[in-house]
């Protein structure tokens, strides 16, 4: 299928979500809800765990996560200070929430090797170029402890007629997407080391969605 082409511009990007801040929470709610579920059930936290939310945005995911994972670490960040303005204080209104809020870069993280135990990341991989997708998954890889698991989801082709819609918006008024296209992301993470182990396709209000989850594979040395 084909993968619309997108460049990586870090300010354009930051812009575009500036000015969809106000209706972004709404958005997620009718075409992102049930795959941001899923993520979470995919995820399977437990307390005391080290996470990280790449591309939190608003924190919608990341409270549920600061809130299943109390006595742990949870990190979030975004490349949109905006966006984190607004996680910020969604996270601020819960009692005894234990967080860290920063501006990142996916490609550009100072995070060691093998140092969290869960990563999650929704809707981000369909705003970057198709020829980052390996280093996205390298990334991934890096960071996540053996063992660790990584969720991700995307906009996807999805199966019924009523998906290509989206496919259509995406590839004439991409602007309306804020950039955002289907794309195919699980192969990258097969490629950089990982094992899928569940996989979902979700349509809700007819956008199209894929969440995966992903092990970092320990293999046993021989001798």
């Amino acid at each position: 299928m084909e993968i619309l082409k997108r460049n990586l511009d870090r300010e354009k990007t930051k812009g575009q979500f500036k000015k969809v801040i106000w209706v972004y929470d709404l958005w997620s709610w009718l075409t992102e809800r049930k795959a941001a579920e899923y993520a979470l059930e995919f995820a399977e936290i437990k307390d005391k765990t080290t996470i990280l939310e790449v591309a939190c945005g608003t924190g919608i995911v990341f409270a549920e996560i600061v809130k299943q994972n109390p006595n742990g670490k949870n990190i979030g960040i975004d490349l949109s200070p905006d966006m984190l303005q607004v996680a910020k204080a969604r996270l601020d209104a819960m009692e005894g929430g234990n967080f860290e809020l920063k501006e990142g870069d996916l490609l550009k993280m100072d995070f060691g090797a093998d140092t969290f135990d869960v990563v999650i990341n929704n809707f981000m991989v369909d705003l970057m170029p198709a020829d980052s997708f390996d280093l996205i998954a390298a990334e991934f890889h890096r960071i996540t402890k053996p063992n660790g698991k990584v969720i991700v989801s995307t906009f996807s082709f999805g199966k019924k007629k009523i998906n290509k819609l989206w496919f259509w918006i995406a590839k004439y008024f991409p602007g309306l997407l804020t950039g955002c296209r289907p794309v195919q992301f699980g192969k990258y993470l097969v490629n950089a080391g990982f094992e899928i182990e569940k996989t979902v396709q979700v349509s809700q209000n007819t956008f199209p969605s894929e969440v995966m989850r992903a092990r970092k594979v320990v293999k046993n040395m021989a001798f």
